[in-house]
């Protein structure tokens, strides 16, 4: 495999990451929640009760943005991962990164804004809020003053982040073409660490910000630093799913017991990573385990990952009204919340189709 190749697990990887980010939102206005049907039991049937238990990861898949980091990071910097490549002329990397990110981020906040508009006119939203619409479009959200957050979509708080992780970029091949890695690591988890006193100081928004979360995009780049080489390929199978064991009841017991922010962000790129790696190494392996057509629908849903992030929020908000106009109350039945997730994945699969893929093209024949 050279450089130039595309990875093909990275597309499935992408596909789970935004299945797990889809399972965790689609819980806020199309369930009634585990607790409601826990504490009154006796008002559900025994099958709601039952299928209620599927919802038990979901909580914990709030944090499956951070393999889209990991995944970002490595996607970035792969093409330029060879150690005889040169320095990226870095205005055409900047000019691709603008149209492959900032049309599409447009026609999602506008296409967020009507819903979000109907929602308000219909139903009274409370989410409508015309001030922090330039706050979005203008990629300040995450920012001071106040937050900014539109929250009929605050899934788009990604992407500022991601523009900071893009500007960041050109630092960090230096370190990397100039094996002076060490010094990257020490310059980003040293932001890291002020970020976190900074945030025990009241400071909660720069936890929003690559000041805190660069070292999880750098793991990214990391790895597709040593892809094929012998750091990950001699790595032993049994080891690798040990890691990932370990580090995944670390996870979850951090989540569970609601440790401080920070050592969860850590615990759950400390799995993610090892996940990565894991089917970065051992693709076959995975497809055996999973199955080919599980892994080339997810990987389907990977294509479409970036459309089916931008504007699912809204959409599960839209349908939360109607399923409330309709039948008077939140689904109780979990079966019923996950059967909504399918028509949102081919509204995203029609923006994909319609948005995204023609202004990428565009962009790409243009530069």
């Amino acid at each position: 495999m050279t450089r130039d190749t595309r990875v093909p697990v990275v597309d499935f990887l992408r596909g789970l990451s935004c299945l797990g980010v889809l399972l965790y939102h689609v819980r806020v206005e199309l369930w009634v929640g585990w607790w409601e049907i826990t504490n009154k039991a006796n008002e559900y049937s025994a099958f709601t009760r039952l299928v209620a238990w599927l919802s038990i990861p979901t909580p914990f898949l709030g944090y499956a943005i951070l393999l889209f980091f990991l995944i970002s990071g490595f996607c970035i910097h792969y093409p330029n991962s060879n150690s005889n490549s040169i320095y990226p002329c870095w205005k055409t990397y900047f000019i691709r990164r603008f149209w492959r990110i900032y049309p599409p981020y447009m026609a999602a906040l506008l296409f967020t804004v009507g819903i979000s508009f109907i929602c308000f006119k219909l139903w009274g939203d409370n989410d409508w809020n015309p001030e922090r619409i330039l706050r979005v479009a203008t990629l300040t959200q995450n920012y001071p003053p106040s937050n900014g957050q539109f929250l009929s979509n605050p899934s788009l708080w990604t992407i500022p982040l991601e523009v900071e992780f893009y500007i960041l970029y050109p630092i960090a091949f230096y370190f990397f073409k100039t094996s002076k890695v060490r010094n990257l690591w020490i310059i980003s988890l040293g932001l890291t660490a002020v970020s976190i006193v900074l945030e025990m100081k009241g400071l909660s928004w720069i936890t929003f910000t690559a000041f805190f979360l660069w070292p999880s995009w750098l793991l990214g780049a990391w790895v597709a630093q040593n892809f094929q080489s012998p750091k990950i390929e001699n790595l032993k199978v049994h080891n690798q799913i040990l890691c990932m064991l370990f580090s995944l009841a670390l996870a979850l017991a951090s989540r569970y017991l609601n440790w401080t922010t920070w050592t969860q962000y850590v615990s759950w790129t400390i799995f993610y990573l090892s996940f990565f790696i894991f089917c970065l190494s051992n693709t076959n392996l995975l497809i055996l385990f999973i199955g080919k057509e599980i892994f080339k629908v997810t990987s389907w849903i990977g294509k479409i990952s970036f459309s089916l992030y931008l504007i699912h929020f809204p959409l599960f908000k839209l349908f939360g009204y109607l399923h409330l106009e309709i039948f008077r109350s939140k689904p109780a039945n979990f079966l019923i919340t996950l059967l909504y997730i399918v028509p949102v994945i081919l509204i995203a699969f029609l923006f994909f189709k319609f948005v995204e893929k023609p202004i990428h093209q565009w962009s790409r024949n243009r530069t």
